[in-house]
């Protein structure tokens, strides 16, 4: 039993970005075939699957997840709960049942102008609930993000390394040049889970995981036949 995967030395963790893509009933056929290809599935023994859908659909995905899966959120305010109109706090998630948080992710800081402080607070929130933060990086801000987070709570962190030429644009990273950056991640925030991502697939996940801790994944997630490719290579040597 289990032979297939039996040199896997670790467990992984793999993250579904939808970010702003499906509607609800994309969201149903999604988690109808994801549900087919995963509700007892012995991948998931293997490696941690987290799915962070937009928003309004957190509710839905949640109903419909198998065991095992955990569920994720893309954003968080960097409030409390309160008088801060539109904004969707940690609290709140933690009642959604959202185990995972990614936060300062590019997009983010691009679209959204969200600065180091904003993510350090957004940290903060988040751990404040018990929720896991995904804090994405690019190697040009790291140490300057680190500066604004208390030094306790590095260790709490899962750190995503997002080189930003990579997002979205198909051009992945060379393994080797993550490889230093991954390394370079620990030197400043310990031992913490370190994660790629950054136009990752089906064809090249095996490399990766080869020397990080696991995947934030998005345009391959969209699609649930590529996705479960995906996990699969993730875990064969």
């Amino acid at each position: 039993m289990l032979s297939r995967y039996s040199e896997v030395m670790k467990e992984k963790l793999i993250i579904a970005n939808w970010k702003s893509h499906k509607l609800e009933v994309e969201v149903s056929k999604w988690m109808t075939e994801f549900k087919q290809q995963f509700q007892s599935s012995e991948l998931l023994e293997f490696v941690q699957l987290v799915v962070a859908p937009a928003l309004p659909h957190l509710h839905q995905v949640k109903l419909e997840l198998p065991d095992g899966v955990a569920l994720g959120a893309q954003a968080v305010s960097p409030f409390p709960m309160g008088s801060y109109t539109g904004a969707v706090n940690a609290q709140q998630l933690k009642d959604f049942g959202v185990q995972y948080v990614i936060v300062g992710h590019s997009e983010r800081r691009r679209y959204f102008h969200e600065n180091h402080q904003d993510v350090a607070k957004q940290v903060q929130e988040v751990l404040a609930q018990q929720i896991k933060p995904v804090l994405c990086l690019d190697k040009d801000y790291i140490d300057e993000q680190a500066a604004t987070l208390d030094s306790s709570t590095l260790k709490d962190c899962v750190i995503a390394y997002e080189p930003l030429a990579a997002i979205g644009t198909g051009n992945n990273e060379p393994v080797g040049e993550v490889k230093q950056v991954v390394e370079q991640i620990r030197d400043v925030y310990g031992q913490v889970p370190v994660i790629y991502g950054g136009s990752v697939d089906q064809s090249n996940i095996g490399e990766y995981m080869l020397i990080s801790d696991g995947a934030l994944v998005g345009g391959a997630s969209l699609d649930v036949a590529q996705f479960s490719q995906l996990i699969e290579k993730s875990l064969v040597k």
